[in-house]
């Protein structure tokens, strides 16, 4: 007797997303993202500053509180704005305006909110549950034969459960917001990759932090070696205190003494703000590598479905709870009987039903 052979469960191609992986380092390439993220900090940092100011100005708690809001605001759709642009150039599309991709923010980031608050929703439920479990092992002899069996368990599922929140859910929340998924896809997506793919999406974003952590490393060396040559030859040059590392002492001891070391001093920190943007960008795109990996050639058919079933059932039990408190609460209702008053159509003072005639205006009623 034959059985039909079973479908394959589709793996990542780890010799695919490790090449695709390394093609993060091009994130540097994308100047409107570098440009974008600049921005979204330099504003996120001169509202902050300015309110700051006004609040001590003022003694106002509330400036500075209303300041810091404004500031994670604006780092908030800025940096998911920034994913966007790089979502596009990882699908291949065509690269969105800066414009255009901060109104896209605009509308769509505040799903990742809703996403990060499901999924820590999930996750304290499962705490709930447990905590039940737990207190069910506190009866008298039956609880120590049971808790034999449940702490393994549920050791083994709180396990699986923080590191599918903190290696899948979150890391990937941002790339699946960005691909255009509303919250439900989203969350049937990332709860699909957690159960069939955990462990290669963890070993992927090892590989990740390996890679942005030798970018970044390399920049720094980068900058910090050709800071100092250029600082040397400043100072030789420009007549800014002598040569050599003399000079580079005197240079950097003159600040605010000289419009080149003032200048200087702008141009170096827009050069430490690029060394810093340039590692984020690549590991958002290799973020984004890793979800596009992730989620190739998957059917999420079915879990859409699951969780879109499971909501129009919790909706329509909500219904008919609704719908039976309303019962009750007619039945316990008295009944009110609303009797029109009656009054004279001459004086349209109020008479009685008997009355023939009107006891003021002696108006003939029958």
């Amino acid at each position: 007797m034959t059985h039909p052979a079973a479908e394959p469960v589709k793996r990542i191609n780890f010799i695919g997303a490790i090449e695709s992986l390394i093609e993060a380092t091009n994130a540097f390439k994308n100047v409107r993202a570098i440009l974008l993220l600049g921005m979204t900090f330099i504003c996120a940092a001169l509202i902050g500053v300015m309110f700051s100011m006004l609040g001590n100005s003022t003694g106002s708690v509330a400036l500075m509180g209303l300041g810091g809001l404004l500031a994670f605001l604006v780092i908030f759709y800025g940096t998911n704005a920034v994913g966007i642009l790089l979502m596009r150039e990882t699908q291949g599309q065509p690269v969105n305006a800066i414009m255009d991709a901060v109104l896209i923010s605009l509308f769509t980031s505040h799903r990742l909110i809703a996403v990060v608050a499901l999924e820590f929703l999930i996750f304290l439920l499962a705490l709930l549950v447990i905590a039940i479990v737990l207190f069910v092992c506190k009866i008298p002899v039956l609880g120590p034969f049971l808790y034999t069996f449940v702490f393994p368990v549920t050791a083994l599922l709180l396990g699986a459960l923080v590191f599918s929140l903190f290696y899948v859910m979150l890391p990937l929340a941002g790339p699946a917001v960005w691909s255009g998924s509303n919250v439900f896809q989203v969350v049937a997506r990332l709860n699909m990759i957690a159960r069939t793919k955990l462990v290669s999406v963890i070993l992927l974003e090892v590989l990740l932090f390996f890679i942005a952590g030798f970018a970044a490393t390399l920049i720094i060396m980068v900058v910090v070696t050709g800071g100092l040559m250029t600082t040397g030859l400043s100072a030789n040059i420009l007549d800014m205190g002598g040569a050599g590392m003399g000079g580079i002492a005197n240079l950097l001891a003159a600040m605010g003494g000289s419009g080149y070391t003032l200048a200087g001093g702008i141009g170096g920190g827009l050069l430490l703000a690029i060394a810093a943007v340039i590692p984020g960008l690549i590991f958002t795109k290799g973020m984004c590598i890793i979800y596009l990996d992730a989620t190739k050639d998957v059917d999420f058919a079915q879990a859409e479905a699951s969780i879109n079933q499971g909501l129009a059932s919790v909706k329509r039990k909500a219904e008919e709870a609704r719908d039976r408190a309303r019962a009750l609460s007619e039945q316990h209702t008295p009944a009110v009987v609303a009797v029109a008053a009656l009054t004279c159509p001459g004086c349209r003072l109020p008479i009685s039903a008997d009355d023939v005639f009107c006891g003021n205006c002696a108006h003939k009623l029958k």
